[in-house]
């Protein structure tokens, strides 16, 4: 989030019912504030829904989150189940020479990842894009083969497509520091109490997070939560909330402030294609069981990485005994032409990329879902944008801009900042 509130005014007006918007709809009316929440588009929630079908559900983006402790209060708040991961789903998995490893890197290859995190000081690495950083503190194999798959697999694009500062603050290493001071300091810190996040997943789905919340701001805002609302201009309000994508907000900014606007223009989205594949257990030899195979750029797949869905959590298929599924990510800024692919296309490439990686044979069925502007991308000139907006138009009290190109990417980053908005 970038601003503070006008308290003042005990009313706001919110643009835009993503989750980010609203989240913080029932962050305000929690506390009392009388919250108008608009939305441009026929359905709130933004890019978060899950299909039903009769072999299981299909997510269209996040499938699970971090569970800190305002996650957990709101998910009790609005009565959502969470589960937590099988206990078999531990494993995570990385492509190398086709084969599927727990950790790809060779014995030379590990002992120069080590010498790099001891003895590579850090000189302004916040300035860095990541791929520049992991060469110098991790070495080529451990970019290559740990850090590139996890940038494609969570961002959907190339390191150097990303910056130290924006997208992993916590790897902004103080001058002349190495990294495996600073990681041992870090280890240090959280040993002194600070308990570990787990991960879990709505029982019934992430959309059921989205449904009740929706229903909740229906039922506590009323007429003041209005969708299919046309948004030309800036609302006349005390406390102005703009909680939309940042090309979004930009249109809306463009009169008052149009420095800011032609900023926030600069910010790029990356393309992402979800497929989720239900598949019949008789169509593999052996049980899979894990969290998921991330895909280095090396490997040249055709997907981005594989969620192993039902082996990670339970209730995602409606018979276990029959059906497993799985979710294949493809596009991202390297191949942004599968968001063009038809859907038979699409088919047949996640039919070769799961023979070719897990042993499948035959696909029952697939529930296909395109995001040409899926997530920001957290670039090294982010940051710049995030100053331009606090020292411009957030500066006045009562004008904030919220969302996940904001500081806060994650669904679990997002609620963390609802809750602790004041």
């Amino acid at each position: 989030m970038i601003g503070t509130l006008d308290h003042r005014y005990r009313e706001a007006t919110i643009v835009g019912a993503g989750i980010a918007g609203m989240l913080t709809a029932y962050a305000l009316d929690k506390r009392g504030f009388r919250v108008t929440l608009l939305e441009q588009k026929a359905r709130a929630g933004g890019l978060i829904r899950t299909t039903r079908t009769e072999q299981g559900i299909a997510e269209s983006a996040a499938h699970s989150l971090l569970v800190s402790e305002p996650v957990r209060e709101l998910c009790r708040e609005l009565g959502v189940q969470l589960v937590e991961p099988r206990k078999e789903a531990s494993a995570k998995f990385i492509m190398r020479d086709g084969h599927l490893v727990r950790f790809p890197l060779k014995l030379r290859e590990t002992v120069s990842l080590a010498h790099h995190a001891a003895f590579n000081r850090s000189a302004h690495s916040g300035e860095q894009n990541v791929d520049a950083w992991a060469r110098e503190h991790l070495g080529d194999s451990a970019s290559d083969y740990l850090l590139t798959p996890f940038v494609r697999g969570i961002y959907g694009v190339q390191p150097s497509e990303l910056g130290i500062a924006a997208a992993f603050p916590f790897l902004n290493l103080p001058d002349g520091q190495t990294l495996l001071s600073a990681l041992l300091h870090r280890i240090a810190k959280r040993v002194k109490g600070k308990s570990k996040k787990v991960r879990a997943a709505p029982r019934f789905g992430m959309g059921d997070l989205v449904d009740r919340l929706e229903q909740h701001l229906e039922d506590h805002l009323g007429s003041r939560f209005r969708t299919n609302e046309k948004i030309a201009e800036l609302p006349d309000a005390p406390n102005v909330i703009l909680a939309t994508p940042a090309y979004a907000a930009a249109s809306l900014l463009q009169s008052p402030v149009p420095q800011l606007a032609e900023q926030l223009r600069t910010v790029r989205y990356t393309p992402i294609v979800s497929v989720t594949t239900f598949v019949e257990r008789n169509a593999f030899d052996h049980p899979i069981h894990g969290t998921g195979v991330l895909m280095p750029a090396r490997e040249d797949t055709k997907s981005l990485g594989i969620l192993f869905n039902s082996s990670s959590f339970e209730c995602r298929v409606a018979d276990d005994s029959r059906f497993a599924s799985f979710t294949v990510m493809m596009g991202g800024t390297a191949h942004p032409e599968w968001l063009d692919a038809s859907d038979d296309e699409i088919r047949q490439a996640i039919k070769f990329e799961l023979s070719h990686v897990l042993g499948i044979r035959e696909p029952h069925s697939t529930v296909i879902h395109r995001w040409p502007q899926a997530l920001p991308q957290y670039s090294i000139d982010l940051p710049r944008v995030w100053q331009k907006a606090q020292d411009s138009w957030c500066l006045i009290p009562g004008r904030m801009l919220v969302g996940n190109y904001t500081g806060q990417i994650s669904l679990r980053g997002m609620i963390e900042s609802a809750a602790a908005l004041n």
